[in-house]
């Protein structure tokens, strides 16, 4: 069986899916932050599979290069969201981002 760039765009759109489905259901700041890494890895699995697709030779080496920048992103963005769930915590004690509900 050979992969072809539909497997890459389905598997990329699943994960894109769930994603976009935690960051829309879920209250808590660290599960919306775990749905965020969620959406970012989607773009990542796309990119990297389509370069490895092409036919050039120096083609894969670049979507490996931005892959890696791009999980240098998202490990500044979850430092990022947990100082600010920790900040959110200190300040209200609890990590619900949506401030009109009350328990």
């Amino acid at each position: 069986m050979t992969i072809g760039p539909g497997h890459f765009a389905v598997l990329s759109a699943i994960v894109f899916a769930l994603g976009l489905y935690g960051v829309l259901s879920r209250r808590s700041g660290p599960a919306m932050l775990m749905a965020l890494q969620l959406l970012l890895l989607a773009s990542i699995i796309a990119m990297v599979g389509f370069t490895h697709l092409g036919g050039s030779g120096s083609t894969p080496a670049l979507g490996d290069a931005l892959a890696f920048i791009l999980v240098i992103a998202i490990g500044s963005q979850t430092a990022l969201g947990a100082a600010l769930s920790l900040l959110l915590w200190r300040r209200r004690r609890t990590l619900d981002v949506d401030p009109g509900i009350e328990r």
